[in-house]
């Protein structure tokens, strides 16, 4: 497999990584180049940008969650029609799950898919000690191949015409773009991170100012690099075939909460899931007041229900609609949001109580800072209808809550090893299970497998009641 790519990566957490890598893919496709959207890590909001700015849908490549070959594999499989790759990394080039291996960083990724790195160094500030500060990014690994440079918060042409002569002179690669000190591009956060895509009201002027400052950025020696890349092939080895007999005779329809409250997906989750058989149906308990016709599962992901905790609260048609449906055994997978959202309250921080679905026993608590936050090695402590005890997998964990659902046996055992924490977490019973985790089905296809088994078991059980009754 060989495809142009290449990595956008950053010398620390919030110096215009994603602005940049934006002004990127919105350039390239500008330029009809069909841009493949990349994103290291678990993060979920970024790629909602990718996907606008480059029409496709964006994928995560997480090598510590998912493993080398499913990262290969998944990135081999969704570049096959691009005519270029453009992957934003994670926090700075070399941070990860260690702070002496490269094990989770973008870094890691960028070897293991021989793809050159573009570093984006906030520039505020300094001169030439900025050369100084690549140096290091240049010469701590020496398999990363950083291809060129773009200066953020540059304060004008003058302090650029220092910046350029001096990375020239010590670093020896290109300056391949800048971005002007400009408050203007800055895209709106709240306490997850960046704001989503759909709740971003000015992204279509930001996105145009951004594919401005690309005006600024070099696309075509941008493309020069990457097609270097196409030199260094991968050897990508099969992942996740799934047997044909296992596949169902009919679609299995599979409702999944897709609004403001809910949008936290992989999107190789559901791709997962379709080529299971699952045939998914986006809902929203945000909005609507009836569900989907002939439904044999819920999925509920990761989002901000406690953001719209009034708008859920006067939905009662569909409370009831979904809880009745729970009731009758529909398989309830949910993850972290999905957990708040089938509680019996959340309280915000002002100390108001609003009422979620009931489902759950227990109170969400919304917290100032984040509550056991980062990727986690879990167990399954028992068998349910959705593992079996013992599995075992990785996920990660982002919120500012916490449940109160005491006396309520957990299904995981969830461990941070690198700061020594060890918890049970996530709850089951019956046909529902929920967690914080959030599970990428890539690293754990069995969960997906029994739920959608377990769906195709109630689909068939309302087949026969209906024929009973009919």
């Amino acid at each position: 497999m060989s495809i142009p790519r290449i990595m956008i990566s950053g010398t620390h957490s919030g110096v215009g990584k994603t602005s940049v890598t934006l002004a990127i893919m919105a350039g390239l496709t500008r330029a009809g180049l069909r841009v493949g959207a990349y994103k290291v890590g678990p993060d979920y909001i970024d790629p909602s940008y990718h996907t606008v700015a480059t029409n496709r849908a964006s994928h995560n490549l997480d090598e510590w969650m998912m493993g080398k070959d499913a990262c290969q594999w998944l990135f081999e499989k969704t570049s096959q029609d691009c005519d270029i790759a453009v992957i934003e990394g994670v926090m700075g080039l070399f941070d990860g799950v260690s702070p002496t291996t490269d094990e989770g960083s973008s870094s890691a990724l960028a070897k293991l898919l021989k793809t050159p790195v573009i570093l984006v160094v906030d520039a505020g500030k300094m001169a030439r000690s900025a050369a100084a500060m690549i140096k290091g990014y240049q010469t701590l690994d020496a398999d990363i191949h950083i291809c060129g440079v773009i200066l953020n918060k540059v304060a004008g042409e003058n302090h650029l015409k220092l910046l350029t002569e001096a990375v020239e002179a010590y670093n020896h690669i290109p300056v391949l773009g800048t971005l002007f000190k400009n408050e203007d591009i800055m895209i709106p956060e709240r306490h997850l991170g960046l704001k989503t895509a759909s709740e971003n009201e000015e992204l279509h002027d930001c996105l145009t100012r951004l594919e401005e400052c690309c005006q600024k950025i070099d696309l075509e020696q941008i493309m020069i690099h990457a097609k270097r890349a196409q030199k260094d092939s991968l050897s990508v080895k099969p992942f996740n075939i799934i047997p044909e007999a296992t596949l169902p005779q009919e679609p299995i329809r599979i409702a999944y909460a897709y609004d403001r409250a809910f949008q936290f997906y992989y999107q190789a989750n559901l791709d997962f899931l379709k080529n299971c058989g699952a045939e998914l149906i986006a809902f929203s308990p945000l909005e609507d007041t009836t569900l989907p016709e002939n439904i044999h599962g819920f999925y509920f992901c990761g989002g901000f229900p406690e953001v719209y905790a009034k708008e859920i609260k006067e939905n009662q048609d569909m409370h009831a609609l979904i809880k009745q449906a729970i009731k009758d055994g529909i398989p309830t997978y949910a993850e972290c949001g999905g957990l708040i959202y089938l509680a019996e309250s959340v309280k915000s921080l002002d100390g108001k109580v609003f009422p979620m679905l009931g489902i759950i026993p227990g109170q969400i608590e919304m917290t100032k800072k984040l509550v056991n936050f980062g990727y986690c090695e879990n167990e399954m402590l028992d068998d349910c209808f959705l593992g079996r005890k013992g599995e075992q997998f990785r996920g990660h964990e982002f919120h500012y809550s916490q449940w109160n659902g005491e006396g309520v046996a957990a299904i995981h055992r969830s461990i941070k090893k690198r700061k020594g924490q060890e918890r049970d977490e996530g709850y089951c019973l019956n046909n529902v299970l929920a967690s914080y985790v959030h599970c990428h089905f890539l690293s754990y296809p069995q969960r997906a497998r029994h739920f959608l088994a377990q769906a195709q078991n109630f689909h068939q059980l309302q087949q026969r009641k209906d024929q009973v009754y009919a």
